[in-house]
């Protein structure tokens, strides 16, 4: 990307949108008004997202500063804004304005709630924004308050997006020469996270998803994480069949140390705990199989736990802190850190998110001093020419072969999908996808064609069950490779190999193939095997350790959080690599980590360890530079209200509100940040938070009710912006499934069809794609290549 150049108007986190297209060489101005950005007033986070880039000071109050500005994006590849509709409108940044001075440039708005419906101009933090998505409800303990994680996420939910949808749109420039704009809701985004949970209930399910610290609560509350002698530690012990055998060697593990008895050894827990669930049968035995697991690990340390299970294929990880993370062997190991100076000193910052290994990432430099751009736009009348018409999807041709599954991958591909790429989804009919047997599901029913978030991942591709172990089957699998411009896998490092499916392998029967491998902890190091979903990657990395209630065990994010992180990493390691492919004929394979990935979503609390030596650790709903600033009872069964009090201004209009004392500074309201939360409390707690919300957000103060997935299907904001989209599928119906989370406004994504049926197109692919006759099928079929 060294000849994209990119102007960023941001002022907070969402800034991280361009931070990620500097990782590939994009030239990124920081456009700062005098004085500079406010995330200067926060060095961790400036430090943290405004690595790469440069800064030019312009003053847009004035003739000359207007002009200046309009000269950079006559001459810009991508302009990045957080401009609700009326701020863009007041200070001259509206889409129409932008296309007129460069119908090529890709116009990206980053806003809390996008740029249609009846929020797009109602005041928001990264608090208020979470309680919206359906992801805040599902997080924290059901006798408080949900919980944030204590570094803000939201606005890198929707930055991550916002890289991806940038990347897409150059992709179809390509064709067209035609830029556009791209509407980014930090709501949208941030529901990701949510796992597809909030969907559950339009979809016929009865299971209510609750909060339980460190796991989830549906029809019994399922734990994920367990005290220990330093720490906590994560283990996943779930139902479903895909549960089986990791279940089966914790339990052995336990039989040898004496734990649990050989009966109890000898269940079949991931059956059981489903039985419990689908049959309404006592959960007493599981509660007590947990009282043995926790009395098991409190005497021993978090390593010492990590070391044996993971030589036991246990899905198993130790919940660190920010030192922690950064003293992991692991990282090291993979050389991830890239060191950095910062306020005179040297300090370790996430570095590459992939390994790539054509075109490595090279991690972008310190943050700009203000105003280091010297640098005047020049002029470019290249640029303001259409070269073609809009292509209908901006992935429209683009060919993958997509080995991916649960959760993080399959989001992932299913974004190439909404774009128009044809994704083509490798299953096993003997080994199912653990997605398809993962509740919720369709009206209760627990089949393999009605898990809801199967749907929901997987919309608008096609399944073909191939057995890549059977010759026959791995032939089927290189003639596909042959076919495909991508490939993407996400089994742990030795699968691919085992089946004789490995990059090398694949490179030499397609040159210019791109490969994408995503697993928890990346292809190479001593924790490359650590098997496992996303919610042990969230305790590796450090987000479990950060969210939740000081004075209790980590709550940790929903499930399997990095699940819903790490896509965004993929998709734009992906299309850069196209990028290059297209350029040079050349393919290359992405190791991507989920957890390397991830922690670029903490990277403030790693630059602040860096330069003071200070340890994050969980706040509940506070933050570091607002108060009040929490998540308050209103009127009904566990309904709750975030508040964020953004400036004096919010803070004197709160207080005049509920009776609180408007005097107090910043400084004496920290002082007694306890009492004013009670207060807060009393005011809030018989007061709907619909209505309360409505009052504060008139007057100015940041609000939002913490909404479930009912409040989530019931929002008029996201039935605006079409965010629940109905989806026809093959037997079932119509099927309820997220957008797309990104809109653009001249080649507009969504789901073309629902999730397909397990195998539903093997015979449609081997006819139309590889060309296969009757006879050819016939063997296939006879040799159980595919079935």
């Amino acid at each position: 990307m060294q000849s994209i150049r990119v102007l960023d108007l941001c002022t907070d986190e969402r800034a991280f949108a361009s931070y990620l297209l500097a990782h590939f060489g994009a030239d990124v101005v920081a456009i700062e008004p005098p004085g500079g950005v406010t995330a200067r007033s926060t060095p961790d986070v400036f430090d943290a997202y405004w690595r790469g880039k440069t800064s030019r000071v312009i003053d847009r109050t004035t003739p000359d500063g207007i002009a200046e500005l309009e000269a950079w994006i006559a001459q810009a590849d991508v302009v990045i804004d957080p401009h609700t509709p009326l701020e863009g409108a007041n200070v001259g940044m509206t889409p129409a304005r932008v296309a007129e001075l460069n119908p090529r440039a890709i116009h990206v708005s980053i806003t809390p709630f996008g740029a249609v419906g009846p929020k797009t101009e109602w005041p928001a933090t990264d608090l208020t924004v979470w309680a919206s998505s359906g992801a805040h409800a599902l997080a924290g303990d059901n006798d408080r308050a949900p919980v944030r994680t204590s570094v803000p996420q939201s606005f890198l939910h929707a930055a991550g997006d916002a890289a991806g949808a940038v990347l897409i749109a150059l992709y179809e420039r390509e064709q067209s020469g035609l830029g556009q704009h791209i509407d980014v809701s930090t709501q949208s985004s941030s529901a990701q996270a949510a796992l597809s949970g909030i969907i559950a209930r339009a979809n016929g399910s009865s299971m209510q998803i609750e909060r339980i610290a460190g796991g989830l609560a549906g029809a019994i509350p399922v734990r994920l994480t367990w005290p220990c002698a330093d720490g906590y530690i994560a283990i996943t012990f779930l139902f479903g069949p895909a549960f089986t055998d990791p279940n089966a060697r914790l339990m052995q593990w336990l039989l040898d140390e004496g734990a649990v008895t050989a009966e109890e050894a000898a269940t079949d827990w991931g059956d059981a705990i489903a039985t419990m669930i689908t049959s309404g049968q006592s959960p007493e035995p599981y509660y007590e199989i947990c009282a043995k697991i926790e009395a098991f690990t409190k005497p021993r340390t978090q390593y010492e736990l990590f070391e044996e299970g993971l030589a036991r294929g246990i899905y198993i990880a130790p919940t660190i802190d920010v030192r922690g993370v950064l003293d992991e062997a692991h990282f090291r190991a993979r050389d991830y850190w890239h060191s950095l100076n910062v306020d005179g000193r040297s300090i370790d910052v996430p570095g590459a998110f992939a390994k790539m290994s054509r075109t490595p990432i090279v991690p972008p430099g310190p943050a700009p001093t203000l105003g280091n751009e010297g640098r005047t736009p020049s002029a470019s009348s290249a640029r303001v020419t259409a070269a073609a018409p809009p292509s209908a999807a901006p992935l429209a041709g683009l060919k993958v072969l997509d080995f991916m599954w649960v959760i993080a991958g399959p989001f992932f591909t299913r974004v190439l999908s909404d774009y128009g790429a044809d994704v083509i989804k490798v299953e096993s009919s003997t080994r199912l996808e653990p997605a398809r047997g993962a509740p919720t599901f369709k009206d209760d029913f627990p089949g393999v064609e009605h898990g809801i978030p199967f749907q929901n991942f997987n919309a608008g591709k096609r399944s073909m069950t191939i057995d890549p172990s059977n010759p026959a089957g791995r032939e089927i699998i290189l003639d596909l490779v042959r076919w495909a411009d991508v490939v993407t896998e996400s089994f742990s490092p030795k699968a691919m190999k085992s089946w004789g499916l490995d990059y090398d392998t694949l490179k030499a029967v397609n040159p210019k193939l791109v490969m994408v491998s995503s697993c928890l902890m990346g292809q190479t190091g001593p924790r490359a095997q650590v098997p496992g979903y996303g919610n042990m990657a969230a305790a590796i990395a450090g987000f479990y350790d950060l969210t939740g209630w000081p004075d209790r065990s980590p709550a940790g994010p929903y499930l399997a959080y990095t699940d819903g992180v790490a896509p965004r990493f993929m998709l734009v390691a992906l299309l850069e690599a196209l990028a290059h492919a297209r350029r040079t004929g050349e393919g290359q394979h992405i190791d991507l980590s989920q957890a390397e990935a991830a922690i670029h979503f903490l990277a403030p609390a790693i630059v602040d360890y860096g330069r003071t030596g200070h340890v994050a650790h969980r706040l509940g709903n506070r933050d570091a530079s607002m108060c009040p600033h929490g998540v308050y009872p209103t009127a009904g069964d566990d309904e709750w209200i975030a508040i964020a009090c953004d400036s004096e201004t919010a803070w004197r209009t709160l207080a005049q509100t509920m009776g609180l004392d408007a005097g107090l500074d910043l400084d004496a309201r920290r002082s007694r940040e306890v009492a004013i939360d009670d207060e807060i409390g009393e005011y809030t707690k018989n007061i709907t938070a619909a209505t309360l919300t409505q009052t504060l957000i008139e007057q100015g103060v940041p609000a939002h009710p913490v909404q479930n997935s009912a409040a989530c299907l019931a929002d008029e904001h996201l039935a605006a912006r079409q965010h629940f989209v109905e989806v026809e599928h093959s037997s079932l119906g119509e099927i309820l499934v997220e957008n797309t989370r990104t809109r653009m406004s001249r080649t507009p994504g969504t789901p073309r069809r629902a999730a397909p049926e397990l195998g539903e197109h093997s015979v449609e692919i081997l006819t139309e794609i590889l060309g296969y006759d009757e006879e050819k099928i016939a063997n296939a079929l006879a040799s159980l290549a595919i079935s």
